[in-house]
């Protein structure tokens, strides 16, 4: 069975995970494929992702990024690509069951990147490793196929997993601005911030009162206590 989405994924790990976010909560239908193998379970211990000041076991954080971009609105699914290819409107994915159809492709994956070969997409030497392959992009993250676009370890970026989580959601930002050019910002404002400057609130942000925004807090407060209580 084809599932439709406006953004597939390829690549789970800071990148990928970060991109779905972005995109879904911009009200883009995202579905994030996963082999399983993202680099950052090579990681021994993560002390310079910024948020966690003593540091972060990897396991834990490929966990809380994966949670983020599901509940974010992402469909998660946990297979390989096996093949793609150019549709009629966007590309079709085969997976290892079944396939997905997609407006738009985000390659995220370091690990698994033969797929891009069938759609022609352009491949260069690594810098200073000759014997392994990235994709250039132009400045908005796409390669030479239109509706292709790549992000994070992939594009030669450099390896820490922030730097890879920030080009995900520069990239994704520009998918959502190419989609929807009215979406401003993904912003959650005090209730009557823009009234103030007379202006309309601009779509993809929302204002909350104080007592909504104490139950966030509470909530965000509890998540942590319990996700981390249970390590």
């Amino acid at each position: 069975m084809t599932e439709n989405y406006d953004v597939a994924i390829v690549g789970g790990g800071p990148a990928g995970c970060s991109a779905g976010v972005f995109c879904s909560r911009a009200g883009l239908d995202t579905v994030v494929v996963s082999n399983g193998r993202s680099t950052l379970q090579k990681c021994a211990f993560v002390e310079n992702y910024l948020g966690f000041p003593a540091g972060v076991e990897p396991q834990s954080l490929l966990e809380l990024v994966k949670r983020h971009a599901r509940e974010a609105g992402c469909t998660m699914i946990e297979e390989s690509v096996a093949s793609a290819a150019v549709a009629e409107s966007g590309f079709v994915l085969t997976l290892d069951q079944g396939s997905i159809t997609t407006d738009r492709l985000l390659a995220a994956s370091w690990s698994d990147g033969d797929y891009l070969e069938a759609l022609d997409v352009e491949t260069v030497p690594e810098s200073g490793c000759g014997s392994v392959s990235v994709v250039p992009t132009d400045d908005r993250g796409e390669t030479n196929v239109d509706g292709v676009y790549a992000a994070g370890r992939i594009t030669d970026t450099h390896h820490q997993a922030i730097v890879n989580a920030g080009d995900g959601a520069r990239v994704a930002l520009e998918i959502v601005e190419e989609v929807d050019p009215e979406f401003y910002n993904d912003w959650v404002a005090p209730e009557g911030y823009y009234e103030q400057y007379d202006r309309e609130v601009p779509v993809g942000v929302e204002e909350i009162d104080h007592s909504e925004r104490r139950h966030r807090v509470e909530y965000a407060n509890e998540y942590m206590r319990t996700f981390f209580g249970s390590r």
